[in-house]
């Protein structure tokens, strides 16, 4: 008669433990051995959710991944913030649409915008979003004068202490791939306004502190719109009567000063029933204008000293053409709305008036090279636009995730 050994539960579990350590014991040898440029190259081939997820792998990928050599090898990415219709948004809340942030397919040419979950910040339903800056957003909270920085990569966020002012214009200041960055700065404009200059208050991550500062514009305070731009380590906003931008040093904020200084616009900003934009792309900043006829024009500051300084035309493309090229004419669908700038390369982004679609197009080649979806059936309004490095999704100047209780970064 056969005799059957009996295993208990007890058994399985502990020869299931020891395969599972053997396992993992392995696979922390395998990584040990690899060198660190094997480390880059498979990282690089992740997708970024899974850069993100890999610096918790080991101290060693943590350090490879945040390596600034290897962020700069990564891929762009784009990303979209909107606000969809509140009918269509089944988690709206009080007939109010929560805001959404898409990132696009990986893939060249195209494809569809994929929702990122943003259920992970508790306080969703009572902000809005204020602005987006290189892949972090500034959200702040109705009737309150909290602020919240969110990360919806890496799912991380912060909250900061409240300013000692009520802001009428905010904005968010971030450059991961500056060698001086050490986080990030919120400025508010607080609507104390002088003759041709007014108050500021700047808020740092690494002091965990606002600070009041007074600037003095150069052009009357009246004539500042609401039209703002972070680049290489300044704030740029739009002015008119007289037509001009005022730059912001905000490095210096730090330091007790807010040096401005002043550059005239190569032609009026709201010329012709259009809208001018600033951008900046190859490291230099652009004013981007389109008119009534929906023609883009696009000028880059060009020159080595503030003395020298000066805009050159570069590009001007009709966007109707654009949106055709795109396949889709006539209409509504043959308006175009510019969106951003390519940090790299000559291309621009547009949205279609009658289609739920984003269009890079290149300006040099005056040709369509990408285009994605939104999902069908969304009735949306973008708000807000930019590509950068996916890696600057995984900046270290916020909290762990989930850190709902973490005030400092």
């Amino acid at each position: 008669m056969a005799i059957l050994k009996r295993h208990s539960s007890t058994d399985s579990d502990s020869t299931s433990t020891k395969s599972s350590a053997s396992a993992g014991e392995a696979s922390a040898m395998v990584v040990a051995s690899l060198s660190d440029d094997m480390l880059a190259e498979i990282i690089l081939r992740l997708p970024v959710e899974s850069v993100a997820r890999s610096k918790c792998v080991s101290k060693t990928w943590c350090a490879t991944v945040s390596d600034g050599y290897l962020r700069r090898r990564l891929p762009l990415q784009l990303s979209v913030v909107y606000f969809p219709d509140p009918d269509d948004d089944p988690g709206s809340a009080r007939g109010k649409a929560r805001p959404r942030f898409l990132c696009a397919d990986s893939g060249a040419g195209g494809g569809m915008l994929r929702d990122r979950n943003l259920g992970f910040f508790p306080f969703l339903d009572v902000c809005v979003v204020c602005d987006a800056c290189n892949g972090l957003l500034l959200l702040h909270a109705d009737g309150t004068r909290r602020f919240y920085v969110v990360d919806p990569v890496t799912r991380r966020w912060a909250s900061m202490p409240p300013p000692s002012r009520d802001p009428r214009l905010s904005m968010l200041a971030f450059d991961p791939s500056s060698p001086s960055c050490r986080g990030y700065h919120v400025i508010n404009f607080t609507g104390r306004w002088r003759d041709r200059g007014g108050e500021v208050e700047v808020f740092s991550s690494e002091t965990q502190a606002w600070a009041l500062r007074d600037a003095e514009f150069g052009v009357p305070a009246a004539s500042l719109s609401g039209s703002v731009h972070f680049h290489a380590g300044a704030v740029y906003v739009l002015a008119s009567d007289p037509d001009c931008v005022v730059r912001m040093d905000v490095a210096a904020a730090d330091a007790g000063n807010l040096a401005c200084a002043v550059a005239e616009l190569p032609e009026p900003a709201d010329g012709g029933g259009g809208d001018g934009r600033l951008a900046h792309s190859a490291g230099r900043l652009h004013y981007v204008a389109t008119d009534g006829a929906l023609r883009l024009k696009v000028w880059v500051l060009d020159g080595e000293s503030p003395a020298a300084l000066q805009w050159r035309l570069k590009h001007a493309v009709k966007l109707s053409d654009v949106v055709e090229l795109g396949g889709e004419c006539g209409g509504r669908g043959s308006e175009a709305r510019f969106l951003a700038l390519h940090p790299e390369k000559d291309a621009v982004y547009v949205s279609s008036a009658g289609k739920l679609q984003l269009l890079e197009y290149d300006l040099t080649r005056k040709e369509v090279t990408g285009a994605w979806a939104f999902g069908e059936g969304q009735k949306n309004r973008v708000v807000k636009t930019w590509l950068v490095p996916s890696s600057m999704y995984l900046s270290d100047c916020l909290p762990l995730a989930d850190g709902a209780h973490v005030q400092q970064c």
